[in-house]
């Protein structure tokens, strides 16, 4: 089944922002990570020669490199580190072009080492960042104060003196202290959200509250790498001295947020939901609330995608009409009904509107759409069960 293209307008304006990694979570993952728009995949070198001329000369930039893991040959028009470009630039070859297949391989090819570090050192530069450090580590509390050490004494009274001493004395934190405070706009008002501190690779990044007091222990490389992804702003990364902050003294660190605009897209990465429904998973919360911070501004006006990995019937399970918990299926209170990716993919939009609207939004300012597989550009086909929010009036 197929559905209208999007307006010419929409697809000039189309820049999917996210919020975890990179400016979003998904993002601070994946900091080493580049992204292939790729338009074809061959067995045979020879073919993938043939396919990339054949791409140049329809005015497209292509080279091909092998994907050793899949035993083919990549076509690809774009490397990038940025996740919102290559969806931006897979949109447009799916929608105007004869590229109806493209997709987005999220790695490295053989040989294209330089290339990939030159997209991540663009993308660092871009975003107002230097490398990453190599090594970084949080404590939320204060370290615990080392054990009373045994002092060798002839008087039993200063033993006793000493010992009440060490007790009694306050430990010294291992780290220092830091408050990250988000802010927004010439008169920086404040923005409550998650920032996330990059630490060694492999690693999950730390996530800490705006305005939390949080002690950080010294990286190897004296460099604090951080990154913000609320939903409403566009992506930010700082990477800040560990000894000289530019703090007034007090470990405040301000970090101020761009507000997406009129024709933004915003990739809710961690809106999930429980498969073959339209009902949430529990971690969609906390981004489900940030939207709703978002549309606290009454000049906000939005459309909610869905997308879907497949465009195959079956059997749909949405809320019904007698429950408000949106994030826990019960078949007691639950509808069933047979549907295609589509419908699921609409469904799913609509459930994100009804929650938004149970918090008070009105309905007025939201419009759903249902895209089913139309824009499946990922790979890996969980990737693209997504919502994506664009930004009509902001």
């Amino acid at each position: 089944m197929s559905i209208g293209r999007p307006s010419s307008t929409a697809l000039r304006n189309l820049l999917i922002l996210i919020a975890s990694v990179t400016c979003g979570i998904a993002q601070a993952q994946n900091q080493s990570e580049t992204y292939y728009v790729v338009v074809g995949g061959f067995a045979v070198q020879k073919n993938a020669e043939r396919f990339t001329e054949h791409v140049l000369a329809s005015n497209h930039p292509a080279r091909y490199a092998f994907n050793s893991a899949r035993k083919l040959y990549y076509v690809y028009v774009q490397v990038t580190a940025d996740p919102q470009r290559a969806r931006q630039i897979a949109y447009r070859l799916r929608l105007e072009s004869e590229f109806t297949g493209t997709w987005i391989y999220q790695g490295s090819l053989e040989g294209n080492a330089a290339i990939e570090a030159n997209a991540l050192a663009e993308y660092d530069t871009e975003t107002g960042a230097a490398p990453l450090p190599a090594s970084n580590v949080i404590a939320t509390t204060q370290s615990e104060p080392p054990a009373p050490q045994t002092l060798a004494t002839d008087s039993a009274a200063n033993t006793e003196a000493t010992k009440s001493a060490i007790e009694t004395t306050p430990a010294t934190p291992a780290g220092k202290e830091f408050i990250f405070r988000l802010t927004t706009g010439a008169d920086n008002t404040a923005v409550s959200g998650p920032v996330y501190l990059l630490q060694e690779a492999g690693t999950q990044p730390q996530r800490i509250a705006s305005d939390e007091k949080v002690i950080i222990l010294p990286p190897t490389s004296r460099k604090l790498a951080i990154v913000c992804h609320v939903v409403g702003y566009k992506l930010a990364k700082r990477i800040i001295p560990y000894d000289n902050p530019g703090a007034a003294g007090d470990g405040v660190i301000p970090i101020k947020l761009v507000p997406v605009a009129q024709g933004d897209y915003i990739e809710l990465e961690n809106v999930k939901f429980f498969d073959h429904t339209a009902i949430f998973t529990p971690a969609s919360e906390d981004e489900l609330l940030q939207l709703v911070n978002l549309m606290g501004n009454p000049r906000c006006r939005i459309r909610l995608n869905g997308h879907t990995h497949s465009n195959e019937r079956g059997d749909i399970t949405t809320l019904g009409t007698t429950t408000t918990n949106f994030f826990a299926p019960d078949p007691a209170t639950n509808t069933t009904n047979h549907g295609s990716g589509k419908e699921l993919s609409r469904l799913r939009a609509e459930a994100v509107k009804a929650y938004l609207v149970s918090k008070g939004i009105d309905a007025a300012r939201i419009s759903t759409k249902g895209y089913g597989a139309q824009l499946a550009v990922y790979e890996q086909a969980a990737a693209n069960d997504r919502i994506e929010v664009e930004v009509l009036k902001n």
